[in-house]
């Protein structure tokens, strides 16, 4: 039987955040909705950078928490993106960046299962995590500029800067991944 510990318990957090966010629209009115989501949204990322470090700082680095920690963060990020194509007032400059955070994201969690246990050449690199922080970072802005009580071009454009750049980033992890799984794919060696 498989025991949860703090930091497994603080990823499966992100989790319910995802399914949270949307949950804020239904049961409030705007903008009570959108302080709402931002809150649900910045509190589960604080736990993306909690539960690593707790689980290294504790010893608690389990399988199960390796596995879950990446599913978390896109959970929870291509949730939220999906609640702001929906309600971001500029969304028409979401399609792009969001539709590479998405393909790129459903193309590595292929190659992963198809790899299986292989998937070691598909470690977390530090491109991918500053990915997810830029992610995060712009679904922050993103939120707060409709949380706010009168509309700030600041905070939308540094949202969008953010997630632009995030794309960027989340193209170029993900060009990584493809030829790492591809070399390991063809019988060479991963890097």
């Amino acid at each position: 039987m498989v025991r949860l510990n703090v930091p497994t318990w603080l990823t499966l957090a992100r989790f319910a955040a995802a399914l949270a966010i949307p949950a804020m629209y239904l049961l409030f009115d705007r903008p009570a909705a959108d302080i709402a989501a931002l809150t649900v949204f910045a509190a589960g990322a604080l736990t993306d950078f909690a539960d690593g470090q707790l689980a290294r700082r504790l010893r608690l680095e389990s399988r199960l928490g390796a596995a879950l920690d990446p599913v978390a963060d896109k959970a929870l990020v291509l949730v939220a993106l999906a609640v702001l194509l929906g309600y971001l007032e500029q969304r028409e400059w979401l399609l792009l960046p969001v539709a590479v955070i998405f393909v790129r994201e459903f193309l590595i969690a292929g190659l992963r299962e198809y790899l299986g246990p292989a998937d070691l050449c598909l470690k977390v690199t530090w491109t991918a995590k500053w990915k997810t922080a830029a992610q995060m970072i712009a679904i922050v802005a993103l939120f707060a500029s409709e949380a706010a009580p009168t509309q700030n071009n600041v905070i939308v454009t540094a949202g969008l800067v953010m997630i632009w750049l995030a794309a960027v980033l989340t193209a170029v992890s993900g060009i990584d991944y493809l030829q790492k799984a591809l070399r390991r794919i063809n019988g060479g060696q991963a890097q």
